[in-house]
């Protein structure tokens, strides 16, 4: 997460949002749970050890890689799961497990740009939900906030490109029905 007056840079895009409706799919998924600020330390290395279980299992990919926020606390920790489509349900076993993206209507935007950003992305995107009346699929409780199913899908990722501006990432926020 950036100091708010280090967030802009020349070249990053966020689309403007939209609603769209989406089917359910199938994953695989690691979680991973820690300090919303260290992230970045905690939770990309989790793809690895998910597509190396994958790959020893002869799973193929749905083409989808994937972080599902599942809960924010006051504390400013995050739980979720590194995850990544299959093609269809598979069994999982050890710190893998298998869920399944819920259908619905998502908020959407596509962020083009280098991870630091998608903090502030995701703001932007609740912004525009709040000023479209629209309500995201998530209960309060004393302690924090779990979310229905919001996703970050890298379509274009470190994996793939090295120029970190070039790195395209759908934010989605599952609605309320």
């Amino acid at each position: 997460m950036l100091n708010v007056v280090n967030t802009a840079a020349p070249g990053l895009a966020l689309t403007v949002p939209s609603v769209v409706t989406l089917k359910a799919e199938p994953y695989l998924a690691i979680a991973a749970k820690g300090p919303m600020p260290k992230l970045p330390q905690f939770a990309p290395q989790k793809f690895d050890e998910l597509h190396n279980w994958m790959a020893s299992h002869d799973i193929d990919s749905g083409g989808k890689a994937f972080f599902r926020y599942r809960r924010f606390d006051n504390a400013g920790n995050v739980e979720l799961e590194v995850g990544n489509t299959t093609l269809k349900k598979v069994a999982a076993n050890g710190a893998v497990v298998a869920g399944e993206l819920p259908a619905g209507r998502y908020a959407s935007a596509t962020y083009t740009g280098p991870y630091d950003r998608l903090y502030d992305c995701f703001l932007m995107l609740n912004g525009w939900l709040r000023g479209r009346d629209l309500t995201p699929d998530a209960s309060h409780d004393g302690s924090g906030v779990t979310i229905g199913c919001q996703l970050e899908v890298y379509r274009v990722s470190p994996a793939t490109e090295p120029n970190p501006n070039k790195w395209s990432t759908d934010l989605l926020i599952r609605l309320k029905d």
